[in-house]
């Protein structure tokens, strides 16, 4: 297979949809009622996009990783799916809602509508958002990630990478 037919069988792979524009195939993850769940805020501008899809780390930890400037903080945030509905709309419980690194979990309304969560990095660098179930309520935690978020490059050519398995 050459190079040019492996980057087009990624960017095929990539393209697989769902109806709201997310990636099932590559980025499976937390859904509430088959709804998708996604980290939506400043730091995407709100926007439903794949990369900031929840994963799912253990059976009641679900995260991803977003990258963030400390000179744009603070960031405003919600977990939520991409019709912002009742039940899969993630804010706080109770004011201030804010989260610090390494600091206690915050406790999330699953109906919230304006309650918002926010962020203020100390640093420049890549941070884990986490949505934790805790029985029937919800929780928000933040931490600093040691995660590198990987480029169409890195995908395609670093060590066990699609390109490289193939040669």
């Amino acid at each position: 297979m050459t190079v040019a037919a492996c980057a087009a069988s990624l960017l095929v792979l990539c393209s697989c949809q769902s109806h709201d524009g997310s990636s099932n195939l590559l980025n499976p993850g937390m859904s509430i009622d088959g709804r998708e769940i996604y980290l939506r805020g400043e730091m995407n501008d709100y926007a439903v996009m794949s990369a900031y899809r929840l994963n799912k780390i253990d059976e009641n930890t679900f995260c991803t990783v977003a990258p963030l400037r400390a000179d744009w903080a603070p960031y405003r945030f919600k977990f939520a799916d991409s019709a912002w509905s009742s039940g899969s709309n993630f804010g706080y419980a109770a004011p201030p809602g804010v989260l610090h690194v390494d600091g206690p979990k915050v406790k999330l309304n699953a109906a919230s509508r304006f309650e918002e969560l926010s962020f203020s990095p100390d640093e420049d660098g890549n941070y884990r958002f986490c949505l934790i179930k805790d029985g029937k309520s919800y929780h928000a935690t933040v931490d600093k990630s040691d995660d590198e978020l990987a480029t169409l490059h890195d995908l395609l050519f670093n060590s066990g990478s699609l390109l490289s398995t193939l040669n």
